[in-house]
């Protein structure tokens, strides 16, 4: 019987014990972790590509908490903290049963709370769920410390401690107070700054910058990490030395516009390291800031810069605007991501595309005159027409008419599939822009078209940008041969050119820089992009609204910005490392050496020229053409008449289009004899107004009298009629259609040529009373 009975005995015990037990385990596991734990809402961090801090932004509540991971944070700092809040931390299951049997005596002994016995999981408890001290919310903490212990374990529960902890204000975390109070993250600390921020959080208020007790609490803590020897006592001395801190800092603000947009890419991450260089960075922004007046006087009010490492495409530097808190200027606008009209900008990546297909050479003519391409007119900067002009020239001095003749017959679809490969892609569907897309009707982003650049400057290799450091770089596309490219920067790397007077006493950097500019129309954008052999820089120069300005030109002010920055930031004078490969991809062949196109058969003397390896050119010149001519007039030789031996003589000579003759004041195809009866049959223009060889009165005081419409008639089927007074062209008409002049000499030679090249010519006189 007392077996049975001891039996029951210990049964109920061990069931007593035993059930209550299990229950309080089943409660850790099934209760869910705070939301504070499990996801806390830390501050996005963003550094540049050397761990400095660039930015730190609010956390979602408000707060400045920077997740530090614990092998980032300095191990004194971290043995310090467990000395002076838990010594005993590795060593219990979440709470300390002595301390709190210990601070119950003290507590009831002097009838209120005077210690609160709480451990590191235990405050973990109280940061994450806020309660008043009272015996429930005790109780609380301690399921909560054995909570955390057992799920989470001492190295994380630890971590989690570190980087969650109050330190004043709006601070919380270890690394967001040793940024605000000591400038910098708590990787590696001195033993007097690691002593304030282990002292805080146990009362911050109080003992934060500014306060009057944050020196005794820092020298509480000295003394605890000298008794434990943590610290030396030289080190111990030399910390009095160093003041608390008086003030706060303020946090980092640098590159805030690439720091806005990688927080937009990339929303979910909380460290950002970004490629961008910090020394880099600074550089650029002093250059840039040194011409903000320039900018200013000339119309302009903000300005963006991105530069590219040419061997990955990382991006190094990013400006978005002048000023980031100019908001009258728009100034946190991402200037580098805005969609602008490039101008001429993207005319080397056609000239390369053109000579990669055999359309052109680099010596061949193209006609640079007043022509209607099915609407589109494109005037050359300069208001000046060459006639004919080298394609290497034309694209030296940034031609209009050249390149959207060389767009039509390069193709366009083909050059706007090359943009898009290269990454450079406009708001509208691919085939919405026309020819105009090469005089800047495609508007693109600057980080963008910089990068295509950069791809010229790694022999056509296209690789897409990048702003993460660790982001690895995705593999090259070819977009265009090397030997394209080698003939494309002997072009762009020319000095002193026609597009760029402002230029002319400007001191370039040293060694070869290939650059080109671009204007929108209107005056609204001005770019310079430019490379040596490791950075691509681009420059854009405008105002976010559009506004346009007669000074607002890519030469005049992005140039010499780019230009600054590429001398600061690349000093060598090394060539392109793969220039070597791109003359082994080019050859010589034989071309007209007037035209430089195939020659014809009629063309008397050739020349050799370099051109993409295994690619001839095959457009045959058209401009040397066999005639047969009277000897004595100079005239074509009339099929309807007889001539006698020796009459005739058959020549070379050159005949250019009736426009671009007109320009150059040769090449025109000689006539029929007035007698011979033979007419164009393609059609006849006629001048109508003003009739031929008169004199107009204009009298004194009448406004309306003191100009002259110009009106001809043309039988061709476009009915264009090109307008020419004293061999400058004024504007083109359709048959029938006037155009009014106002004369500025007393005597005008008047041309009127058609589509068909014929003209008619007139010279009236100017009397003024």
């Amino acid at each position: 019987m007392a077996f049975k009975l001891k039996k029951v005995l210990k049964s109920r015990i061990l069931r007593g014990f035993l059930y209550p037990l299990v229950l309080f385990f089943a409660l850790i596991y099934l209760i869910p972790l705070p939301e504070k734990i499990t996801a806390p809402q830390y501050s996005t961090v963003i550094k540049d590509r050397n761990g400095k801090v660039l930015r730190v932004y609010l956390s979602k509540d408000g707060m400045r908490r920077i997740f530090v991971p614990l092998d980032k944070i300095d191990p004194l700092l971290i043995k310090t903290t467990i000395v002076y809040e838990d010594r005993f931390y590795y060593y219990h299951p979440g709470f300390n049963p002595v301390s709190i049997l210990k601070a119950a005596y003290i507590d009831l002994k002097n009838r209120k709370i005077i210690s609160g016995a709480s451990t590191i999981p235990m405050q973990l408890a109280r940061i994450a769920e806020p309660k008043p001290r009272t015996i429930p919310s005790k109780l609380i903490e301690i399921f909560r410390a054995i909570q955390f212990t057992l799920r989470l374990g001492k190295k994380k529960t630890l971590e989690l401690y570190l980087n969650l902890a109050p330190y004043g204000g709006n601070i919380e975390g270890v690394g967001a107070a040793s940024l605000s109070y000591f400038g910098k993250l708590p990787e590696k600390l001195l033993p007097g700054e690691i002593a304030f921020l282990v002292s805080l959080p146990q009362s911050p208020s109080l003992r934060m910058p500014g306060r009057k007790q944050r020196k005794d609490a820092r020298d509480k803590v000295l003394k605890r990490m000298l008794k434990h020897k943590l610290i030396t006592k030289k080190e111990y001395k030399k910390a009095f030395e160093i003041p608390a801190p008086e003030k706060k800092r303020k946090f980092p603000f640098f590159a805030p516009h690439i720091c806005d947009y990688a927080k937009k890419l990339y929303p979910e991450k909380k460290e950002i390291v970004l490629s961008i260089d910090f020394n880099i960075q600074k550089k650029c922004e002093r250059i840039l800031k040194t011409y903000k007046y320039h900018f200013l006087l000339n119309g302009a009010t903000n300005s963006s810069v991105i530069v590219i490492d040419n061997r990955n495409s990382k991006v190094v530097a990013a400006i978005g605007s002048l000023n980031y808190f100019d908001k009258k200027n728009s100034g946190q606008v991402i200037g580098f991501t805005a969609y602008r009209s490039p101008g001429s900008a993207l005319k080397p990546f056609l000239y390369a595309l053109a000579l990669q297909k055999g359309v052109i050479t680099t010596e061949s003519l193209i006609e640079d005159a007043p022509y209607n391409l099915n609407g589109f007119s494109p005037k050359n900067f300069s208001g000046k027409w060459h006639g004919l002009i080298k394609a290497e020239d034309a694209l030296s001095f940034s031609l209009n008419m050249p390149f959207a003749i060389l767009l039509r017959r390069t193709g366009y679809e083909e050059f706007v599939n090359l943009l898009y490969k290269g990454g450079v892609k406009g708001l509208l569907d691919k085939d919405q822009y026309g020819l105009a897309i090469i005089t800047g009707g495609m508007e693109t982003r600057l980080i963008d078209l910089t990068n295509l650049y950069s791809a010229l400057a790694r022999r056509g290799i296209f690789i897409p940008w990048s702003i993460l450091k660790d982001e690895k770089a995705k593999k090259g596309k070819p977009l265009l041969r090397y030997g394209a490219c080698y003939l494309t920067l002997k072009a762009l790397k020319k000095r002193g050119r026609p597009d760029a007077p402002e230029l002319k006493n400007f001191v370039f950097p040293e060694g070869d820089i290939y650059w080109k500019t671009g204007t929108s129309w209107g005056r609204r954008d001005a770019w310079s992009l430019g490379f040596k052999n490791r950075y691509t820089v681009g420059v854009w120069v405008g105002n976010f609204d559009g506004k346009g300005a007669s000074g607002i030109v890519g030469s005049n002010l992005a140039s010499p910005v780019m230009f600054d920055i590429i001398k600061a930031i690349d000093k060598t004078n090394e060539k392109l490392n793969w220039e070597w490969k791109g003359i082994a991809d080019t050859e010589e062949v034989e071309v007209c050496k007037f035209s430089g196109f195939r020659p014809n058969g009629n063309c008397p003397e050739t020349k050799r020229v370099l051109t993409v390896k295994g690619v001839n050119p095959y457009y045959l010149c058209k401009f040397h053409k066999k005639v047969l001519l009277e000897k004595k007039t100079g005239k074509l030789a009339c099929p309807e008449k007889s001539y006698k031996e020796g009459e005739l003589e058959e020549k070379t000579i050159l005949v250019f289009p009736p426009l671009v003759s007109l320009i150059m004041h040769r090449g025109f195809m000689p006539q029929y004899p007035k007698n011979c009866g033979i007419s164009s049959p393609k059609g006849s223009v006629r001048i109508v107004s003003p009739t031929p060889d008169t004199t107009i009165v204009i009298p004194k005081g009448v406004n309306f009298s003191k100009t002259i419409p110009l009106q001809a008639t043309t039988s061709t089927k476009d009915g264009t009629i090109y307008w020419f007074v004293n061999d400058k062209f004024i504007g083109q008409t359709k048959s029938e259609e006037k155009i009014f002049i106002t004369p500025k000499t007393d005597r005008l030679k008047i041309v009127a040529v058609d589509s068909s090249s014929s003209l008619a010519k007139t010279i009236i006189k100017i009397k003024r009373e």
